[in-house]
């Protein structure tokens, strides 16, 4: 059987730009929960409700007021925006650009899903802080729809940025090929980093979120649904970066054991002077 030098180019260029998406994608799984955490950790000392934060969630020590538990959610959508603003940036299509596409869409999901999920879940954190707050009958709908269209809209915007991935204009010159590469680019390394992202935030602790963060990714199958539309898409005349990132990855690797080894003992905040960690 006769292989092209172009198909060998594509196997050899394809690995590397999977695993750095892959590693990119854990990193804004990792990232999105911990400005998740921070958020409520920040409303929780401005309203004296004692937190302590741990890998996987902020606790309170202290009863107070319900809004506390907003600032998740809050702090998710102002990261994200404060990344894509970063976004263009850099005009080379290199890992660390992959990275903060992957930060940009992971803490957008973070913000919007809960925003999405509001009136479908009475009891969630943010349902239970607006409810607080006395807002008018039907509000949690607006607030609800508003939250989905928003992880929509951020969904479909990041094809033609995976898509300007791709190492030339062959890769995607058909409705076919776009689907492939995004599916490549966004979907797969949305399913697996999320997959190992559960490494992170081990144990659970009764938490729910180990069940959960398999269904992280599935937001870009929106974006794999938009590539074949995706014409307009800037592909640097140079090429773009096709090796492995061992910055990503030792990143990844301290990001871990930060976690595993340190955030997962808790950390009262302010924290106590006598013991540093809470357990």
């Amino acid at each position: 059987m006769t292989v092209s030098v172009e198909e060998v180019r594509r196997r050899s260029t394809g690995w590397p730009l999977l695993a750095n998406s892959v590693l990119a994608s854990t990193f804004g799984v990792v990232v999105g929960l911990l400005v998740d955490s921070l958020g409520r950790l920040t409303l929780g000392l401005i309203f004296d409700r004692d937190p302590v934060l741990f890998h996987n969630r902020v606790v309170f020590q202290a009863a107070g007021n319900d809004v506390a538990l907003a600032g998740g959610a809050l702090a998710a959508l102002l990261a994200g925006g404060f990344f894509l603003a970063l976004y263009p940036g850099s005009r080379a299509h290199d890992p660390s650009r992959l990275a903060v596409l992957w930060l940009v869409l992971h803490c957008f999901r973070q913000g919007f899903v809960p925003l999405a999920m509001t009136p479908f879940s009475p009891d969630s954190d943010l349902a239970v802080a607006l409810a607080s707050l006395n807002l008018p009958s039907g509000l949690d709908v607006v607030i609800g729809a508003a939250g989905g269209l928003g992880l929509l809209l951020v969904s479909l915007a990041a094809a033609p940025a995976f898509l300007a991935f791709a190492p030339s204009r062959q890769d995607i010159d058909t409705p076919g090929r776009r689907v492939a590469f995004t599916a490549k680019m966004a979907l797969l390394p949305g399913v697996a980093g999320a997959l190992l992202a559960v490494a992170f935030f081990m144990p659970d602790a009764e938490t729910g979120l180990i069940e959960e963060l398999p269904l992280y990714g599935l937001f870009t199958i929106a974006t794999v649904l938009a590539a074949p539309g995706t014409r307009s898409v800037e592909i640097r005349s140079d090429g773009n970066s096709q090796s492995l990132s061992w910055g990503l990855l030792g990143t990844v690797i301290v990001a871990f054991l930060i976690f595993r080894f340190a955030l997962s003992r808790g950390i009262p905040i302010p924290p106590d002077p006598e013991s540093f960690f809470f357990t």
